[in-house]
């Protein structure tokens, strides 16, 4: 241990490392401070470089022994666009910047040349440009006189705009990559603004809008004064001469909290408070993390302190974790974060167990990182892996499963459309013959997936938990395959079946079948290149493979084929067309067998009646070409080179940004491999009349992958939530406006179940009745979350506000481009917050905020389509 501690000091000695501690903010120039540590000495050359889209430029710099000091001219700025970098070469070596503990504090944002930059430390100073759609003014607003209230700030402007008294005025307040709109009254030179409840903890900078622009307002006399909201302290602060809001939490010391049971049904918890109004009243809140529901119990006031009864149903309605907060009522009421810090949890009750549905559930309460009060509520982790694949036979360990009372565990091999499955019997190691299970019979249709679980089931044969199982040893690549095995039917139809595994290595078998009707060539080795199939996926005819195939047909001498189920209501539509195959049909398979150019917007899996696979009809001879289903730039895709034995060999793009940071740089592939054409179906996207409604249209998680995780899910909630939200369904009725409801096709079914419920001003939209492109062109406004629909609406010239409540989550695998730099419009991370939005673009009449979308979409014309077709037309050619 000690030789361990020694040897992490001499690294920390040996390690050279570059800090930034601190940026200043000139008139004409910005100024970066960093220290140099463990060169000791070393001759050092150093240069410092400045890129952003136009160059590369050399910075002038000072250096005092460890210390540097580099300057970069604000009119460098003035032709970035999007982001501009900052490296420092040592001895010809990239070094990493880091910056120091203070730094974010200390740090300012920019104003240059109307726009607004922040500073950020990744490996490198990053400039980025953020809120493109906005112009900043870099002239200040004087504030002096300030004076404050409960949950308002009032002020008096030195040299006032041009703005009418008795007026309602909009002053936006800025942190890092969030604004939040703050409404305000002026009048006779003073400026107040009211409910801050939008604003999370932290700085926030404040602007006043005048004639479209904002102005940085300044405290001119440096006052230092605090008020209080509901929610939090907040402090005015002056910070490079400009006005910030510091917001905390209101806090209750307390000595200790003692946790016991009341009875078998509900716990205690009694709080001592260092100090409390005897003369007022106080309510415990439980607060859900998932899902943001609260719970009110009285607080009652003994020798103690304060104590509440909590039911125990309450806690465990929902299995997530839990935090406490204290409200304390009256005139000015005030929402307090228990602290913690230096005090105890003590009690009989401060962990303990319950058996919750069938299975032992651990509660415990704790302190939170933030030392306020929480409790942990944490299911039975069932421990289950597949270690063994051998001639269709695959072997695994169960364990866990005493904290299952009275229930029995199974492996299901589900079928993904149907959902019928086999159930087989296991417990310890167990070893499962997939030979001997009738699963042609499984299938319900040709070509099928069928996914491995291990499901709980207790006497009454509910289901108490079903997850996927994994496998110990994945080699996880979209075309390749660790076991297989070929079975002929009495009809003489040859099944397939092959054992894969998917993105996050759990198992499953992917499955088709060659009727026996079906001739197949003795030779699919040749393929033509003028024969082209495309599709979307399975059963869908409304993406950019429709588009393109559309546009095919109409405009060269190609044969296309476009694929599609022959059970989707879009094939009804479609199948007059002699080139629009049937999946599955014979003409389907000839054209399979001998197309050279594939064309989809997903895996090409949605298009071949085959495995995508070396050694099924020569795959490996087809030229693969990835259409898109959106612009990419924000959850990390399953489309990287990587995951693919034989990749696609052409990418589309819609930008170079696109291109070079996100295909190139990030999902591997080479630069003659990915091309800047635009997505087809932008060539459809034409804006004739102004529609008045609104289009809800999130898209999917995947991390739920069963019934009960959606209905116990915190996307369920939040979206159930916020069709029924009151406030927001008054607005409807307000502005004679509907909100439509397109819910993700998985999560159709879910939503469809409740529609009938749902208030008047609520239209729930089920799957097929229109195109997305239609859905997009008859709405005036878009809500979605980070769904690539977004840059369609963008380019129609209309606002999109996003719904980020569990963005954290959404992104924990890495995001593919900053934030701000694709989530154009506005974002809400809050229920309130996202009715707040709406209101305001009820206000403006649905007007599109000011926004650039050069730098997501390179070419916003109509010929999209076109530059697709040259480009693969080209490099077959070659």
């Amino acid at each position: 241990m000690k030789l361990r501690k020694l040897l992490k000091r001499i690294k920390k000695r040996l390690v050279k490392k570059v800090t930034l501690y601190e940026s200043t903010n000139h008139s004409d120039f910005l100024e970066f401070k960093l220290k140099l540590g463990n060169f000791w000495g070393l001759k050092r050359k150093v240069t410092i470089e400045f890129t952003n889209s136009e160059n590369t430029q050399t910075l002038p710099f000072k250096r005092n022994k460890s210390v540097l000091v580099a300057r970069v001219p604000k009119n460098f700025l003035y032709t970035t666009d999007s982001k501009a970098t900052i490296k420092i070469y040592i001895n010809n070596n990239l070094m990493w910047i880091k910056p120091s503990e203070n730094f974010e504090y200390n740090s300012e944002s920019i104003i240059a040349g109307k726009k607004y930059f922040g500073i950020m430390v990744k490996k490198n100073i990053i400039l980025r440009s953020q809120f493109p759609e906005f112009e900043f003014s870099k002239e200040r607003l004087l504030s002096d006189n300030i004076t404050t209230d409960y949950n308002s700030l009032q002020f008096r402007l030195e040299h006032p705009p041009l703005v009418n008294d008795n007026k309602k005025i909009e002053i936006h307040a800025f942190q890092n990559s969030k604004v939040r709109v703050i409404e305000g009254f002026f009048n006779n030179n003073i400026v107040e603004a009211y409910d801050f409840s939008i604003l999370s903890i932290g700085l926030w900078q404040l602007f006043l809008v005048v004639d479209g622009v904002l102005h940085p307002i300044s405290n001119k006399n440096e006052q230092k004064e605090a008020f209080n909201t509901y929610n939090h302290k907040v402090e005015i602060v002056n910070k490079y001469n400009n006005l910030y809001l510091n917001l905390k939490p209101h806090k209750l010391d307390s000595s200790s909290i003692n946790i016991d049971r009341f009875s078998n049904d509900q716990v205690t918890v009694q709080i001592q408070p260092t100090n409390i109004n005897e003369n007022l009243e106080y309510e415990l809140v439980m607060n859900d993390t998932k899902s943001n529901e609260e719970f009110f119990y009285s607080l009652m006031k003994d020798s103690q302190g304060l104590v509440a009864k909590v039911p125990l149903k309450d806690i465990y309605e929902v299995l997530s974790n839990k935090r406490f907060f204290v409200v304390q009522s009256g005139e000015k009421s005030f929402k307090y974060q228990i602290n913690l810090n230096g005090a105890s949890i003590a009690g009989d009750s401060t962990s303990f167990e319950e058996t919750i549905r069938s299975q032992i559930v651990s509660l415990s309460f704790y302190k939170r990182k933030d030392f306020s009060l929480g409790i942990k509520v944490s299911e039975p982790r069932l421990k289950k892996m597949i270690t063994k694949i051998d001639k269709f036979n695959v072997s695994g360990t169960l364990g866990s499963t005493l904290n299952f009372i009275n229930c029995d565990a199974y492996l299901y091999i589900e079928e993904r459309n149907s959902q019928e499955a086999i159930k087989v019997p296991i417990e310890g190691s167990f070893n499962i013959d997939l030979n001997s299970l009738n699963l042609i019979k499984l299938k319900s249709k040709d070509k099928t997936i069928f996914d491995f679980y291990v499901v709980v089931l207790n006497k009454e044969k509910e289901i108490i938990r079903k997850e996927k199982i994994k496998y110990k040893f994945s080699n996880y690549k979209k075309d390749n395959y660790y076991d297989y095995m070929s079975i002929e039917d009495n009809d003489l139809n040859k099944h397939h079946f092959l054992i894969t595994t998917t993105p996050f290595n759990n198992l499953k078998i992917e499955t088709f079948s060659i009727p026996s009707n079906i001739v197949v060539p003795k030779d699919t080795s040749v393929k033509d290149g003028n024969i082209w199939l495309l599709g979307e996926r399975y059963n869908t005819a409304q993406d950019n493979g429709i588009v393109l195939f559309n546009w095919l047909q109409e405009n060269t001498n190609v044969e296309s084929y476009y694929v599609i189920e022959g059970d989707s209501p879009e094939y009804e539509k479609l199948k007059d067309n002699p080139n629009v195959l049937e999946f599955g049909s014979q003409k389907h398979y000839d054209i399979a067998f001998k197309a050279k150019v594939l064309l989809g917007t997903h895996d090409l899996e949605n298009i071949l009646p085959y495995k995508p696979a070396k050694g099924f009809f020569h795959y490996e001879n087809t030229y693969k070409v990835f259409l898109q289903h959106g612009v990419l730039g924000r959850k990390n895709v399953e489309y990287h080179k990587k995951y693919y034995e034989l990749p696609f060999d052409l990418f589309i793009v819609s930008s170079d940004p696109e291109k070079y940071e996100v295909v190139m740089e990030k999902l591997g592939y080479d630069k003659d491999e990915v091309v800047v054409t635009g997505l087809a179906r932008f060539d459809n996207l034409d804006q004739f009349e102004k529609p008045k409604n609104i289009l809800l249209m999130p898209t999917w998680r995947d991390w739920i992958n069963t019934d009960q995780h959606f209905l116990d899910s915190e996307y369920y909630t939040a979206y159930s939530n916020l069709i029924n939200n009151e406030r927001l369904l008054n607005l409807l009725d307000e502005y004679n406006v509907n909100l439509n409801f397109y819910p993700h096709y998985r999560a159709q079914d879910y939503f469809q179940k409740e529609s009938s419920t749902l208030n008047n001003r609520i239209k729930f939209i089920p799957l097929g009745k229109y195109s997305v492109q239609e859905l997009l062109i008859n709405h005036a406004l878009l809500i979605t979350d980070f769904s690539s629909v977004s840059f369609d609406f963008l380019l129609l010239n209309k606002p999109v506000i996003y719904y980020h409540f569990d963005v954290k989550r959404f992104f924990r695998k890495g995001i593919l481009r900053p934030v701000e730099e694709t989530f154009i419009g506005r974002v809400a991370n809050t229920e309130e917050g996202m009715i707040d939005l709406i209101e305001d673009r009820l206000k403006h009449n649905f007007d599109n905020y000011d926004v650039d979308i050069s730098n997501i979409i390179k070419y916003q014309d109509r010929s999209n389509s076109e530059r697709i077709y040259k480009a693969v037309r080209s490099n077959i050619q070659e």
